[in-house]
């Protein structure tokens, strides 16, 4: 393997050579190293990839230690649900989300490296599913018709691939309308080190070929995807015994104590669903809508009678100018209630809901509120896939605790969610004996 990046054809060329190499490897190599490429650590056992044991559907056989998320958690797939899972492997997320959308469903992995397919249909002929295929081919050209896919997944894939915008733009054309994609990958707070940036193991090791974050976002955007949603962040920790083969002592300092940082993102987006019939605004109420709002939240047995009749901090949907949608916050200072989210039964499957709730956490960060609280009785797995976490009734700020909200659903049947919409800020010399934040659960 040459030492230096040359060309988009040497690079694929170099990650294809590298990763027949790994479906070959042991798992604890490629997670002791970046994605099984390059030196291994000794200081570190899991520098990017996360736990998949705690899953339904996990297979041990398909796992082979690499990743930098846990994308399958965060897709929102349903029972019946087409999957495409972008670099497959040996099937890790394809099992996943085999057992995610069941036996009636179907779920295609592609990956362009020969053993990797190899290994995966094994894997999959040995335990008997007949719905889940694996394909080999570029995921710049992918081996699939136009609109078949409901959810396109993938795990720290992009980022060795040259031409990201190819990739976005391949994503959408699969996609049905109202499809929608969770990806993990890596990207860039900053510039890398130029050694780190040539160095075609790293490459390989899904380091080198990572992006600036924003432009990473950007290239999303411009593919025609819409409520693009960081699901997760996290910061990754490359130990001093990888580093010391690409940089002096006196870069690695300047590394830890620069402004540069490496970041594993999960990211959400959608295709349109809205026909072009329907002309969908989302904007923020005012006064003159409390009666439409009103009769909205009744026709779904939602409580009104605490509803402020100027609906502060509230969002609507409106299709050709009718009211199909409704979510809003009460704020207490830092924290909010999320409440009143409720979309029109003939409107249910154009992803409404997710814009509105996804467009009120955006204005409410940019409020200064730091963390969100609801609680529901029919939605908590559809929040737990949206970044929200279960907590227990008395860990609720007492002034959210005493809204009508909370106080008008029971007890025993709700269940009490959270988020926290500030991230503390991380540096990388504050990780030095870590592979990740405290309680992110890859370690």
């Amino acid at each position: 393997m040459n030492n230096t990046i040359t060309n988009d054809q040497d690079l694929k060329e170099i990650v294809r050579q590298k990763y027949s190499q790994i479906a070959e490897q042991d798992p604890a190599l490629n997670a002791a190293s970046c994605c099984g490429a390059g030196p291994v650590s000794q200081e570190v056992y899991k520098i990017m990839a996360d736990d998949y044991t705690q899953f339904d559907g996990y297979v041990a056989e398909a796992d082979l230690g690499l990743g930098c998320g846990l994308p399958t958690q965060f897709a929102q797939i349903q029972k019946g649900n087409v999957v495409i899972d972008l670099g497959s492997g040996a099937g890790n997320d394809c099992f996943v989300a085999r057992y995610e959308t069941g036996a009636e469903g179907k779920v295609i992995g592609i990956d362009f490296t020969e053993a990797m397919i190899q290994r995966a249909r094994t894997n999959a002929e040995k335990l008997g599913f007949h719905n889940v295929e694996f394909r080999q081919g570029d995921i710049e050209a992918m081996p699939v018709n136009d609109g078949v896919a409901d959810v396109v997944v993938s795990n720290c894939v992009l980022n060795l691939v040259p031409n990201k915008q190819n990739v976005f733009r391949e994503i959408f054309r699969v996609l049905k309308p109202g499809g929608h994609f969770s990806i993990s990958d890596i990207v860039l707070l900053g510039e890398l080190p130029e050694h780190l940036r040539e160095a075609a193991e790293l490459y390989a090791g899904c380091v080198s070929g990572a992006i600036a974050k924003e432009e990473y976002l950007r290239l999303i955007e411009e593919a025609g995807f819409q409520n693009i949603t960081l699901q997760k962040q996290k910061p990754i920790y490359l130990p001093d015994d990888i580093l010391q083969k690409y940089l002096s002592a006196e870069e690695i300092a300047a590394f830890r104590t620069g402004n540069t940082g490496i970041e594993s993102i999960t990211v959400y987006a959608e295709k349109q669903a809205v026909p072009a019939e329907v002309e969908l605004e989302i904007r923020t109420a005012t006064a003159g809508d409390f009666q439409e709002v009103v009769n909205l939240l009744r026709s779904e047995n939602l409580p009104t009678d605490d509803l402020h009749p100027e609906l502060p901090h509230f969002l609507l949907a409106r299709a050709n100018g009718a009211l199909v949608g409704v979510a809003g916050l009460e704020v207490y200072v830092t924290d909010a209630l999320l409440r009143s989210v409720v979309v029109h039964k003939e409107y249910r499957n154009y992803h409404i809901a997710r814009r509105l709730t996804n467009d009120l956490l955006k204005q409410a960060k940019l409020s200064g509120i730091k963390d969100l609280y609801l609680i529901t009785t029919t939605a908590d797995k559809y929040f737990e896939k949206q970044g929200y976490t279960r907590i227990d009734r008395e860990a609720v700020p007492a002034a959210i605790r005493g809204t009508q909200q909370f106080n008008g659903l029971c007890p025993n049947s709700a269940v009490t969610m959270h988020r926290r919409l500030e991230k503390p800020r991380v540096r990388l010399s504050d990780l030095q004996n870590s592979c990740c934040t405290p309680n992110s659960g890859c370690c």
